[in-house]
C-alpha cells in the first residue's frame, strides 16, 4: 500500500467524508507551498481534487503558487494541468476559457524552461481546440514536433507514445495522412502501448476521423497524472484515459 493509500484510508475513516477530504487536501497543499516545483505531489493532489470535485480550489492554489519563483517552470505546468482537469465537467464556453488559461500557463513555463513535457502538454491542449473554429491544429503539431525533437535526446522517455499518437492525430487533421501513418508506425515499433497505434493503422481512412474525435473529446477525462514519470502514483482518479 502506498503512502497516499494509507493516508487516504486513515482520513476517510476518521470522520465525515467532506471534512476528511478537506484535511487530506490541506496536507497536500502544505507540501506544495513548501515546494511549488514538485510535479509528483501536485499530480497526487490533483487526483484527489478530481475525486472531490474541488477544481476551483486547485486552480486558486496553483494560481497563487505561480507567483512563487521557487517553483520554476513546473509551477506553470501544474497550473496548466489544474485548468485541464476542470475541462470535462465544464460547458463549452468555460472549456474554451480553461484552455486559454492552460495555454497561457504553458507559454510561461516554456519561456522559463523549454522542456519536452511542456511542449507535449501545450501541443495536446492546442489539438483539443476544434480546427475549424480556433485553427490551432497546426500550432499543436508544431509543439509536438518540438517535444519529439527534445525527447530524442533521451529516447527512453516514458511519455514518448503520447507524443507520437498525438502527432499522428494532428497530421491527419491537417490532411497529411502519410506523415500521420509514419508517426503511428514509429510508435508501433517502439512502444509497449501498441493498441493506441494499431487501432489507427488498422482502420480504414473513413474510420480514422472518428477515432481521432473520440481521442480528442473534451468531455472525456484525460489522464493528467504524469503517471509515466511517476508509476508509483495511486490511481485515485479512476476514470482517466490516455489520448
Amino acid at each position: 500500500m502506498t503512502f497516499l493509500s494509507i493516508v487516504l484510508f486513515t482520513l476517510l475513516t476518521a470522520g465525515p467524508p467532506d471534512a476528511a477530504a478537506s484535511r487530506l487536501l490541506d496536507g497536500f497543499e502544505s507540501r506544495l507551498v513548501r515546494d511549488p516545483s514538485d510535479l509528483h505531489v501536485a499530480a497526487e493532489y490533483r487526483q484527489l481534487v478530481i475525486e472531490a470535485g474541488r477544481y476551483d480550489r486547485s486552480i486558486r492554489l496553483f494560481e497563487r503558487l505561480a507567483k512563487d519563483p521557487r517553483g520554476g517552470a513546473n509551477r506553470f505546468v501544474n497550473l496548466a494541468l489544474a485548468n485541464v482537469d476542470k475541462v470535462p465537467v465544464s460547458g463549452s464556453v468555460r472549456r474554451a476559457l480553461l484552455g486559454r488559461e492552460a495555454l497561457d500557463a504553458l507559454n510561461r513555463a516554456i519561456a522559463l524552461e523549454p522542456t519536452d513535457l511542456a511542449y507535449l502538454i501545450r501541443g495536446l491542449v492546442n489539438l483539443y481546440y476544434d480546427q475549424f473554429v480556433f485553427h490551432r491544429t497546426d500550432k499543436g503539431v508544431a509543439d509536438l514536433e518540438m517535444a519529439r525533437r527534445l525527447a530524442a535526446t533521451h529516447p527512453q522517455i516514458p511519455y514518448a507514445p503520447r507524443i507520437l499518437v498525438a502527432l499522428g492525430d494532428g497530421y491527419w487533421r491537417l490532411n497529411q495522412h502519410d506523415k500521420a501513418r509514419t508517426m503511428w508506425r514509429e510508435g508501433l515499433g517502439a512502444s509497449a502501448a501498441v493498441e493506441l497505434f494499431r487501432v489507427r493503422l488498422d482502420a480504414r481512412d473513413e474510420q480514422i476521423p472518428d477515432i481521432i474525435e473520440r481521442a480528442l473529446d473534451a468531455g472525456v477525462r484525460v489522464d493528467t497524472t504524469l503517471r509515466e514519470l511517476f508509476p508509483d502514483l495511486t490511481r485515485t482518479a479512476s476514470k482517466t484515459t490516455v489520448p
